[in-house]
């Protein structure tokens, strides 16, 4: 009997045990593919430049290009989520299975100046965060007395911003800001969003060169939040763009649209 009652109690030892190494292995499992997810899986944005007509134009001495940055209204960059340390359970996986040095902590991401800054591009382009009279801006700064076409493209992730009002609640939009259209909202779910897009007045900067054809700037920027915090119905994006042509030089405004698009719908509560 006695025999019998240690190897019940051995047994369940074993099967106490054996859980409980299991179910240390499953969270660190699911914490590394949490916190390893995609990009896309996070607050993220695409911002993406285009300046065209300039190929082929001959100058004299430095050119520089300004165009929005993202930022809020106020001007404030984003900031990147923190580099998590990890927990007990990930530390011994990883240490069981011997995962290199740089990814046993939770990724890192960028900040506006690892982003943004002292970037190359292609036609010999270098990219600065430029403080002017309108406030922050992306600059591009060239020596070539032979210029090209500018194209840039930045993805970053922040740790959070809202998109049902962007414009008010501090998100990352093409900044300088002006002259804010009238803006109203409309119920949707549990929160709102914009009656209709709304739109503001920014600016990009052409520095002195030879006049010739006209200058395209395409600069756009979309923000999608974290479908992993969000329900099915408040999934989504919004897409803040400017589109302009000018022949003139200096600071010139440029009209900014703002457009919102869910992927599911949300009837009012």
């Amino acid at each position: 009997m006695r025999k019998r009652n240690l190897l019940l109690i051995t047994v369940l030892i074993i099967l106490v045990g054996g859980s409980i190494v299991v179910s240390m292995w499953f969270h660190a499992i699911y914490m590394d593919a949490k916190d390893w997810r995609d990009r896309s899986q996070h607050y993220n944005c695409l911002y993406d430049v285009r300046v065209g007509g300039l190929s082929g134009r001959d100058v004299l001495g430095p050119t520089v290009i300004m165009v929005p940055i993202p930022a809020s209204k106020e001007g404030r960059f984003f900031t990147p989520p923190a580099q998590k340390d990890p927990y007990f359970t990930q530390e011994l996986v990883h240490e069981i299975e011997n995962w290199p040095e740089k990814y046993r902590k939770g990724p890192y991401f960028e900040n506006a100046t690892e982003t943004f800054d002292n970037k190359t591009t292609l036609g010999g382009w270098t990219t600065f965060i430029a403080e002017t009279e309108k406030g922050y801006m992306l600059g591009f700064r060239t020596n070539e007395s032979r210029i090209q076409d500018i194209s840039f493209s930045a993805n970053f992730v922040a740790d959070y911003f809202d998109i049902f009002d962007p414009i008010s609640n501090g998100s990352p939009i093409l900044f300088p800001v002006e002259n804010i259209s009238n803006i109203s909202v409309i119920p949707y779910g549990e929160y709102t969003r914009y009656a209709s897009n709304p739109t503001y007045d920014s600016y990009v900067y052409v520095s002195e060169y030879k006049q010739g054809a006209p200058v395209y700037f395409h600069i756009r920027l979309e923000a999608n939040n974290d479908p992993g915090e969000w329900p099915k119905e408040y999934r989504g994006h919004y897409l803040n763009e400017i589109k302009a042509t000018t022949s003139g030089m200096g600071f010139l405004k440029a009209k900014a649209t703002l457009e919102q698009e869910f992927y599911f719908t949300a009837m009012p509560q």
